[in-house]
Order: structure tokens, then sequence, then C-alpha cells
């Protein structure tokens, strides 16, 4: 994979600014709440690194552990370190280490990504974006969403650069650390197809990847690791079907929630299919696969009955590339990462919990940021247009200038 050069004062901004950012948002959680983050994950994560380590499954002894196998490569790399000292501390400071290195290789990857649709100063302001989002920087120091995120800007990356194989190695392997970035194969391998065809494609590399991948993937829940698979049948607060459902209720409409989800995975499936279809009909336009890829992940996030405040990390590379040339699409943005941080730590158990409201002003909030979400969508497709007329907006500008 041949990326560019990046010019030094460039690259060691985009590296400082997310560990900056990381510093910031701890020592304002300090001040807010008392502590740097919530770390009661990163103790499930330790519990469930001794069970395994004994023998036993992740989730032994009512383990909350929901999450597939290559999940354990960075919480395996903090606790080997942990072993030579400092035991619990030195393991959460090494997880912390390794979500900031992996939210620098995002934002590097979103700038390389930008220079394929982008003028080099808007592809690094959406590096910057990506790098000072204060979601993001939160859950670095609580969670490990960082990774897969990573390993998915990395699958998109890789494909734009020739690199296939590394496309598609990165999204299979996304599938066993949190399963979503398996999404992007698929319009990775139309877009590689836009020379050729996806039959032929699929016969170079792709279909082995896939098939290798979900064959593994049903072997290993075939050999009992399957406990993450209880999510889907989890009802959270947080969510569009949950929210429609109240609202329903509100209106004196009896309709079973049961049902109500149902429809909305239907509704999800006709949209992932809607989105293929589209990039199949043009394959190598980047910037549509862009937007689709973010329009199937915000559907799958907000869709499903089941959602923690976390995926905002899956969505936001994505977004943060495709709105940079737009003003209006980066206020959004960045309401969208405030929000998302009142969403939590600050709004939990103030306004909702996850099964439910505790507060009237639970589904206002919610209702507002399903909105705005829904207008970052928005934002975010207008970015091929903002950006034309941006630079049709200059060339009149200098034409003025000259006369």
């Amino acid at each position: 994979m041949n990326l560019p050069a990046v010019a030094p004062t460039r690259r060691n901004i985009l590296i400082l600014l997310p560990v900056t950012t990381v510093i910031f948002v701890g020592l304002f959680g300090r001040l807010a709440t008392g502590n740097f983050a919530d770390l009661f994950d990163f103790q499930i994560y330790y519990t469930a690194v001794e069970n395994i380590l004994g023998g036993r499954m992740p989730w032994a002894g009512g383990v909350e552990f929901y999450y597939p196998p290559l999940a354990f490569v960075p919480l395996l790399i903090a606790y080997a370190v942990s072993l030579f000292g400092g035991g619990p501390f030195v393991y959460v400071l090494l997880l912390w280490v390794q979500m900031i290195v992996c939210s620098v290789i995002t934002t590097f990857c979103v700038y390389f990504t930008g220079l394929k649709i982008y003028p080099e100063k808007t592809a690094y302001l959406a590096a910057a974006l990506n790098a000072t989002a204060i979601s993001v920087a939160y859950y670095s120091l609580c969670r490990f969403d960082a990774f897969p995120a990573c390993l998915a800007m990395l699958a998109i990356t890789a494909a734009l650069y020739g690199d296939r194989t590394t496309g598609y190695l990165a999204s299979v392997l996304g599938l066993f650390a949190k399963i979503w970035p398996i999404v992007v194969l698929p319009f990775l391998w139309i877009y590689n197809a836009r020379k050729t065809s996806v039959i032929e494609e699929g016969k170079q590399r792709a279909f082995a990847f896939l098939a290798g991948g979900g064959l593994l993937f049903g072997l290993m829940i075939l050999a009992g690791y399957d406990k993450f698979l209880g999510y889907a049948g989890r009802v959270y607060c947080n969510t569009v079907p949950y929210a429609v459902h109240q609202y329903l209720q509100i209106a004196g409409i009896v309709v079973p929630f049961d049902s109500i989800a149902v429809l909305f995975r239907l509704l999800t499936v006709v949209i992932i299919l809607g989105a293929l279809y589209l990039m199949y009909r043009q394959p190598g336009n980047i910037i549509l696969m862009l937007k689709l890829m973010l329009a199937v992940i915000i559907v799958i996030i907000l869709f499903s009955q089941y959602r923690s405040p976390q995926y905002i990390v899956w969505f936001t590379p994505l977004a943060a590339l495709l709105v940079a040339g737009d003003l209006r699409g980066i206020l959004v943005f960045v309401a969208i990462q405030v929000m998302g941080y009142i969403e939590y730590p600050l709004g939990y158990n103030v306004f909702w919990v996850n099964d439910r409201y505790v507060s009237g002003w639970g589904i206002v909030f919610f209702t507002v940021f399903f909105l705005m979400i829904g207008l970052l969508v928005w934002r975010a497709f207008l970015a091929e247009y903002v950006e034309k007329k941006e630079v049709v907006h200059k060339e009149r500008r200098r034409a003025a200038n000259r006369k």
C-alpha cells in the first residue's frame, strides 16, 4: 500500500490531536463526574481475560463479556504487560495507550481517504475533526471500540490505495473483533470490481475472504462461543424502535414492541440491499461508497433494538470525512459529539438507564439526538455538492479579484 507522504508538521499535529483530546476529555470528566472515565467495562475485560487464561469461557461466573474472540487482542496485550508489575493500574494505562494508538491510525486513515475525494486542506480538516471528536476520545478511556473502528478504516483506506487483500483481511478481522466492520466488505468488493466484474473479483479474492470468514464465524458459534448473540434480544431505550413505541403509547395506539422491532429489522435489510444496489450502479464512485457505508452503519446502529452509546465511535470517521467541506455539516458533527457525551456519561441515570427513560426529558433528548444524526446523514450526502459549490465560489472570487 503506497501512501502519499505527509508533511512533518501535519503528521505531528495529527498524532498529537487525539492524545490531547483524550487528556482534555479525561480532565473534564474528572471535574464533572469525579472520574477520568467509567472503568466498569475495563473491569469486565480484566475478569474475562482471567477467565480464558484459567481455561474457562470469558463469561464464566456471570461476567458480562459479549464480544468475539479478537476483542481479546488489546486486552491480552495490556494484561500481559501488567503481569510485570503495576497490576490493574498498568492494565488500564496500556489499554488507554492502545486505544489512543488506534485513534491515531484511524485519524491518518481519514486523512489518506480524504485525499481521494478532496483537496489536501479539506482532507486534513476531516482528519482533525475525527481526532478531536470528544465522544470518541471519551470511549478511548473506557471501551475498546477504537480497535474495530481502526480495522474498518484500515480496510477502506487499503482498498482505495490498491491493496485489496489488506482491505478484505481488515474487514474480516473486524468481524471477529466486534462484528460490524464486516459491513464494509461488500462495498469494497463492488468497488474493487469496478474495472472487471463482481463475479471476477469474487473469484480472485473477495469470495474467499467472505466465505472463509463466514465459515470460521459459524464454526465459532457451533463450538459454543456464542454469548455475544444474546445482545440481539435486549431492548434499550436509546434506540429508534423504542422511541417509536413510546410515541405510539402516548398517542394511545397499541402496537407490540416486537412488531415494531421486526419492522425496523426489515427496513434495515431493505436499506442495506438498496445501498449495495446503488453502489453496484456506480462502482467507481468513491464518495458515494463512503456515503452509503455511513448510512448503512448508522441505520444498523439506530434501527436495532439494542444500542450502546459507544457505537458513536463506529460512524464518526466516515462522518468527519463527509462533512469536512461543509461548515453546516461540521457544526452538526460537533453537536452530535457533544450530545453523545451528554447521553453518556453525563445523562446516564439522569434521564435514562439501559431499558427505560427515568425522566420525561429522556424521550425529548433521544428524539432530538436521532433527528440530529439524520441531519448529519443529509449533510454528508450533500458533501460532493457542497465541495463543488465552494470550488465554484473560490474561482469566482479569484476572477473578481483579477478584474
